[in-house]
């Protein structure tokens, strides 16, 4: 006796919709936060998904990281974690419920850049519930980790460090300043409310 086909829905089949968590988000009435990392930039939405169609409640886009002196990736850690403290310090006196992480049909993975985001959401002021063991630590979020590296192959292998960083190099900036720029720019979110000028 043969099966019956299930056709399964488009953006499932492209891997775009998780219509089972898509349907528990959209029955919990919670706002939920949209993270989308591309090969360049980062996109985090505030979203709350309602009967004619999900609204944006508020975003962020890492180029926006550059109007407050970020100089460096707008893709890598402390770049997430920056944009999610844009977002949380933006939007938490607006959102007065707690928060859920939709991420679609890709998986949370611990330290990752999503958790940043996450860790970023709750130190501006979010409500979201994620487990602290899974952020990413300290010395990887404002770049103290990628500083080091660089410092230590400038070191012993000037020619690959020059490989490595010549988009920085060409710019005339010091990656083992990173951590310095991190804590001035982080400091200018959190006294602007993570509104950008």
């Amino acid at each position: 006796m043969r099966e019956k086909y299930v056709e399964v829905y488009r953006r499932r089949r492209k891997g775009k919709t998780d219509y089972r968590l898509r349907k528990r988000l959209v029955v919990s009435r919670l706002p939920f936060v949209s993270i989308r990392i591309s090969n360049k930039n980062v996109l985090v939405q505030l979203v709350k998904a309602g009967p004619n169609g999900d609204t944006i409640l508020g975003s962020i886009f890492s180029k926006q990281l550059q109007k407050l002196g970020w100089p460096f990736s707008k893709k890598s850690l402390p770049a997430c974690y920056l944009c999610g403290l844009m977002l949380g310090s933006k939007m938490k006196d607006k959102v007065n419920s707690k928060v859920v992480i939709y991420m679609g049909v890709k998986p949370y993975i611990t330290g990752s850049r999503a958790s940043a985001v996450i860790k970023g959401l709750i130190d501006g002021g979010l409500m979201v519930e994620a487990g602290r063991e899974t952020f990413p630590e300290e010395k990887r979020l404002n770049g103290s980790q990628i500083a080091s590296y660089a410092k230590n192959l400038k070191s012993s292998d000037p020619d690959l460090y020059n490989r490595r960083f010549s988009n920085y190099i060409r710019e005339g900036l010091n990656v083992e300043e990173m951590p310095i720029i991190f804590e001035k720019v982080k400091k200018t979110i959190i006294e602007r409310k993570g509104v950008v000028e």
